[in-house]
């Protein structure tokens, strides 16, 4: 998927961040490193090979976040060589919201720093 298309059908503005994703399904499990995130998705990098369309459970080592933030359901959108795309389906309010709060103070700092 071209950088240009991917960019149109994203709902979230999506922030730089470099932190640990662990991942399972009933068919694989493993670690990638998250490269950029919203509430609504990410992209990440693995040395697993993952398939476009299989879902996903997902731990989220967020820096200065304890404990992870879980998502319940994730489903992989793309996939291009090491790199794949997110799209988080299923979390508890609680989660999303702990995840919003920390996009958000990531996007303040930012704001002064750029």
């Amino acid at each position: 998927m071209s950088a240009e298309k991917e960019q149109k059908i994203r709902k979230a503005r999506r922030v730089e961040l470099r932190c640990t994703l662990g991942f399972s399904s009933g068919e694989i499990e493993g670690n990638a490193t998250i490269t950029n995130i919203s509430t609504a998705g990410c992209r990440a990098e693995s040395d697993i090979n993952m398939a476009e369309g299989l879902d996903v459970q997902l731990v989220l080592q967020l820096p200065d976040q304890s404990p992870p933030v879980k998502v319940e359901r994730a489903s992989v959108r793309w996939v291009s060589g090491r790199a794949f795309g997110l799209s988080f389906i299923l979390f508890f309010p609680s989660e999303r919201a702990r995840l919003g709060t920390f996009i958000e103070k990531i996007k303040y700092h930012s704001s002064f720093h750029t």
